[in-house]
């Protein structure tokens, strides 16, 4: 039986972080180690939440992928970027963390792996909350998660799992709240948008948009349909095929309308053999990946970026005020 959102944002509020930043990098790897040698546990519950038609299979190559790309990140709590330098002060800029972040998702495990491991990056309390989709994964994932905190003496309840599908309780809690990230289909974030009073990041990660205006591929659009994914087909008026979930545009200009206000503004492609349509299709459609004649899930990323997660703000040193607390001369980068 869960807490209640009082509680759980309460948890949150309390959460010590102390030298979180100097731990983080072996946290994560311990983080990783942990999954990874949990993966005949997670099969089991991914198998269970399938039988419950509330799930999916996990694929590790996908979790490895995502590790791999944290690894490389050097966006952390309190990196600091120095600008310039005159006698007596250096100029800058110092990355802080947000505070409470809610991530509003759909249930999606990799998503939420993803924003467990760029929150703590950046030393954010994090707050997943989704309608439990997936539960068995995700809860054993949180609980993972929360071991490894404890072991590494940093509060479980830097991290926490709440289901609802009411998410207008959760948001009345702004002023307890830093940071509202929102990733789902286009109604989801809309729901989220219009209810949150905070700075809200939208994402749509995983839902994928298409407009066919020549069948000229349609092989290929056929075995992109077999894949099962969420995609929205928007298709011309005049052309020969069906779709179960289509939107039928008269010509691009209408097809660049509808995705502006239907799609996810995640990852969109074009169908077409016309050249000057394919070059205005990528300078209006509101996306973060566009594609030509090819599939929109050829990239899937996430595209929330850690330093999207953090606060940054103008500084300004003493000449010789080191970050260590020392009193040595500080070096610009330029």
């Amino acid at each position: 039986m869960q807490d209640n959102i009082d509680t759980v944002i309460s948890n949150a509020l309390l959460v010590k972080k102390y030298n979180l930043n100097k731990k983080v990098k072996d946290i994560i790897n311990s983080i990783k180690e942990s999954i990874m040698n949990n993966k005949d546990n997670f099969n089991e519950a991914a198998n269970i939440d399938i039988k419950n038609n509330n799930g999916f299979n996990m694929d590790f190559d996908i979790i490895e992928r995502i590790f791999n790309n944290i690894e490389k990140e050097d966006v952390l709590y309190g990196t600091v970027t120095l600008s310039s330098k005159d006698d007596n002060k250096v100029y800058g800029k110092e990355l802080f963390s947000y505070g409470n972040v809610v991530v509003i998702n759909d249930g999606n495990t990799y998503t939420i792996l993803e924003m467990i491991l760029k929150n703590l990056l950046v030393c954010n309390n994090v707050i997943l909350v989704n309608n439990g989709y997936m539960y068995g994964v995700n809860h054993l994932l949180v609980e993972i998660v929360r071991e490894v905190l404890s072991k590494y003496k940093i509060d479980s309840n830097l991290v926490q799992l709440y289901m609802s599908e009411n998410y207008e309780e959760v948001l009345n809690n702004y002023a307890n709240i830093d940071l509202v990230v929102v990733i789902g289909n286009h109604t989801l974030q809309l729901d989220v948008l219009n209810k949150s009073k905070n700075r809200t990041i939208t994402s749509g990660y995983e839902y994928f948009d298409i407009y066919i205006e020549s069948v000229k591929n349609i092989d290929f659009i056929n075995k992109i349909k077999d894949t099962n994914l969420n995609i929205q087909y928007y298709v011309k008026d005049d052309l020969d095929i069906e779709f179960d979930n289509e939107i039928r545009v008269a010509d691009l200009e209408e097809a660049i309308a509808q995705i502006n206000y239907n799609g996810s503004r995640y990852s969109t492609s074009i169908f077409t053999e016309d050249e000057n349509n394919a070059s205005r299709f990528m300078k209006e459609v509101k996306s973060s990946i566009i594609t030509v004649n090819t599939s929109p899930t050829i990239e899937r990323i996430l595209d929330i970026k850690t330093r999207d997660l953090a606060y940054e703000k103008t500084v300004i040193y003493p000449n010789n005020l080191k970050l260590d607390g020392t009193h040595d001369e500080i070096k610009s980068t330029k």
